[in-house]
């Protein structure tokens, strides 16, 4: 997709070249409406000159279709909504959806814009769309449709299916005595007419009555006049001397030794477990990882961040024994440690963790944030790249930057969930862990080369994607 847009641009700018003489676009601001080519000229005026307008593409179209935002006409009796495959032409949803959007100001345009095309990768795909997690299937004809046709198709239950005859006769056989009464069967019944003897019910023992405790109400408890405000009385000096000794108690942890300080914890916050560093699925690559203040020693030769970005720089941490190839951390037990050597493979985990831990460092990449590595210009906030959305810097991919620990002390944690694609990372996520990621979290699925701002695909380490997974073993993973 990359390489088409990029062959679409340069022939744009090629034809502007030839027939304007220059690749000056200033002249675009003057252009009226109704000379402007739809959709292309329509994202450039709303999202790089400010311009009223609102671009509808296929994310658009699609989530204003299922939504119902768009009527259609009546659908054949053997088509339902959620099997449509085939959408109304864009342009016609922009013809409609116009008139109804004209009056809002441009900012609203843009975040709603912008809003539906992230929608749309989330949650709205164009096959097996996230439907459980979204949080607008409540007013959405789609999922209603899909809802119905999957209750309809739901078999029915065994014991309905059963006549009554075989019900009737699957039911047990009644007690035979019950409370000291006899339970006579009309067969047998029948068959001693002559008998003459009669059946004496005996009543059953009366139970011994519970003699009820009288509890009032809590609310009769009390006769004070409801609208009275009741009056408190501290002790102000008790309160005092004990403030004091707080605050002693307090300046005596800071000035002693702080690691000697114990801290009771319950049962259940001592049990919740550390996140890896690294946790690797199928569809995507969750890394734990630090941010990094705008003024960090490791970011002297990176961009100065924007002024209106909200992400920070990141620092993506190595295990001990990871190359740049290594899907999964090495686990392997070096056979050099019994003789009391260490060895030099950089494959080896037990060696090069003793290594790190002696020196006091570690491995580390730059992420770099989206809008800083944009220099703030067009396609940010969901258009095509997400305002979570980061850029592995190639340069410390390749060859780790050396970071010691005491740096890392008093950084922020947070999550990364590294892809091939926005779509492929929240694949059959929940609500809560998509909105955790949009809200403190980031995304990324692209290197960057700092230098001339071109993409690069993510090293194995950092993800290694499904199709290019093999059955061999892992070299890494010598058990």
């Amino acid at each position: 997709m990359n390489h088409k847009l990029a062959e679409r641009i340069q022939g744009f700018l090629n034809r502007l070249l030839t027939d304007h003489g220059s690749l000056d676009l200033e002249w675009l601001r003057d252009v009226p409406p109704d000379k402007a080519k739809p959709k292309s000229v329509e994202c450039v005026r709303l999202l790089t000159l400010h311009h009223l307008a609102f671009p509808v593409d296929t994310n658009v179209g699609r989530i204003a279709v299922r939504l119902g935002w768009v009527p259609l006409q009546p659908l054949p009796e053997s088509l339902q909504l959620h099997l449509l495959e085939m959408y109304p032409v864009l342009e016609s949803i922009q013809k409609y959806l116009w008139p109804r959007l004209c009056k809002f100001d441009q900012k609203t345009l843009y975040e709603l814009h912008y809003q539906m095309i992230t929608f749309g990768k989330v949650f709205c795909t164009k096959s097996k769309p996230n439907c459980n997690a979204c949080p607008m299937r409540g007013e959405c004809r789609h999922f209603a449709s899909a809802f119905a046709s999957a209750r309809l198709s739901l078999p029915g239950s065994e014991k309905a299916m059963e006549t009554p005859d075989m019900s009737l006769q699957s039911l047990p056989e009644p007690l035979r005595r019950q409370q000291g009464v006899e339970v006579v069967n009309h067969s047998e019944a029948a068959n001693r007419v002559t008998c003459c003897e009669p059946i004496i019910e005996e009543p059953a023992s009366p139970e011994p009555e519970c003699a009820e405790v009288s509890m009032a109400d809590i609310e009769d408890a009390f006769f004070e006049d409801p609208e009275e405000i009741p009056t408190i009385r501290l002790n102000m000096d008790a309160f005092t001397n004990n403030l004091k000794k707080i605050f002693e108690h307090s300046k005596e942890l800071q000035d002693g030794n702080m690691s000697s300080a114990l801290v009771a914890l319950t049962a259940e916050a001592a049990s919740i477990p550390m996140p890896k560093l690294k946790n690797i699925s199928q569809l995507r690559t969750e890394h734990q990882v630090y941010e990094l203040n705008d003024d960090n020693p490791l970011l002297a030769d990176f961009d100065k961040p924007e002024a209106d970005d909200p992400c920070s720089y990141l620092l993506a941490i190595w295990t001990p024994g990871e190359t740049v190839d290594s899907v999964k951390p090495a686990r392997s037990r070096c056979i050099w440690q019994e003789a009391g050597k260490m060895c030099n493979e950089a494959t080896c985990f037990s060696c090069n963790n003793i290594r790190e831990t002696q020196s006091q460092t570690v491995r580390g990449t730059i992420l770099v944030p989206c809008r800083t590595s944009m220099r703030g210009s067009f396609p940010l906030n969901g258009t095509y790249f997400q305002v979570n959305e980061v850029f592995a810097d190639h340069e410390s991919s390749l060859t780790p930057i050396d970071v010691p620990r005491e740096m890392l002390w008093n950084l922020t944690r947070r999550t990364v969930y590294f892809g091939t694609s926005i779509p492929t990372i929240f694949k059959g996520l929940n609500t809560d862990t998509i909105q955790q990621c949009f809200w403190r979290g980031y995304v990324c699925v692209r290197g960057i080369d700092r230098k001339t701002k071109a993409p690069r695909p993510l090293i194995a380490r950092l993800h290694f994607p499904k199709s290019k997974m093999k059955s061999q073993v892992n070299p890494d993973d010598d058990a």
